[in-house]
């Protein structure tokens, strides 16, 4: 299933990767230095791998595999060992479409260095491996870095942002980011993360924290989506996607009316809301409990006399 290249071969054709340097000079990852050609049917993809499966065709990685039948495969893989599966004897850690490309030729087995680095070292290897990749999306990697969170490999965010070298506040916002695609009605809105907009999936999620505008935006996402299933319209793009959610919330606030009927310290204690379709909202603060509840009761017929009187 594997054959090890000699050192000339290894030289001739193992690319010096920042990853790849990381690996050889590691004195845990010794016995590991060795380049393999492994069998391509007996690789899949590790689960934490940041690349959409839009990129795994052969359209899209023509250009990769037509170099690797003219030159060979000038970078190797990294591969890290599967136990328990009977079909797969590696995950690929780093260099998914090489893979991928090395599929489509016929005989052709894939350069690989393999690892014994836990999930949270192949997270950070993938990382530097990628960050100057020009054709992975910002919301690719979004996603990729919430699902690593969720994995437990990070105490933090503080410690993702540490040890993957970005502040604290980019991973934060990529990961906010990225929550929209915890929704499967607004996730089947797009093909792929490839359309989806950092900038607008923010703002979006920003917005599903309330629940007021979720649910105005899980009702328009479903009417895109029979738009989209039915063909009544040319199909939107993701930033058209988004930013007609974004809009729908906005367009309903305009119809609202909100006044502060009492303030303390420049701090809004009871408010009322008035919503040309949904009726009178009254918005209450705990800090009501300190005052005059005369008061706040005698403001709160008042709001109500003059919305029913409308």
């Amino acid at each position: 299933m594997s054959e090890v290249l000699d050192n000339k071969s290894a030289t001739k054709q193992g690319k010096p990767a920042d990853w790849i340097n990381a690996i050889l000079e590691n004195p845990s990852e010794k016995k590991n230095r060795l380049l393999l050609e492994i069998d391509t049917k007996r690789c899949k993809p590790w689960k934490y791998h940041n690349r959409d499966k839009l990129w795994l065709t052969r359209s899209r990685c023509l250009d990769l595999i037509r170099s690797i039948e003219k030159n060979g495969q000038i970078e190797p893989v990294l591969l890290r060992e599967v136990k328990d599966d009977p079909d797969y004897d590696f995950e690929i850690i780093c260099g998914v479409r090489r893979w991928f490309s090395c599929m489509q030729i016929a005989n052709q087995k894939v350069l690989a260095y393999v690892t014994e680095a836990d999930d949270k070292q192949c997270m950070i290897i993938m990382h530097s491996e990628n960050a100057d990749s020009q054709d992975i999306s910002d919301f690719e990697r979004a996603v990729s870095f919430a699902e690593q969170m969720k994995s437990g490999a990070f105490k933090n965010q503080s410690d993702m942002a540490k040890a993957m070298g970005l502040s604290q506040s980019t991973i934060c916002k990529m990961i906010k980011a990225a929550d929209i695609f915890q929704h499967d009605w607004l996730r089947d809105l797009f093909d792929s993360k490839l359309e989806v907009p950092m900038r607008h999936a923010y703002a979006l999620s920003s917005l599903l924290r309330k629940p007021a505008y979720y649910t105005l935006i899980e009702k328009e996402a479903a009417l895109i989506l029979e738009e989209k299933t039915k063909k009544q319209h040319a199909a939107l793009s993701g930033t058209e996607t988004l930013r007609r959610l974004i809009k729908h919330v906005k367009g309903n606030l305009m119809q609202q009316e909100v006044s502060v009927l009492l303030e303390q310290d420049q701090k809004p204690i009871l408010s009322a809301r008035k919503d040309k379709s949904r009726g009178l909202y009254l918005n209450l603060d705990p800090q009501a409990k300190l005052l005059n509840h005369h008061q706040i009761q005698d403001l709160c017929h008042k709001a109500i006399d003059a919305f029913l009187s409308d």
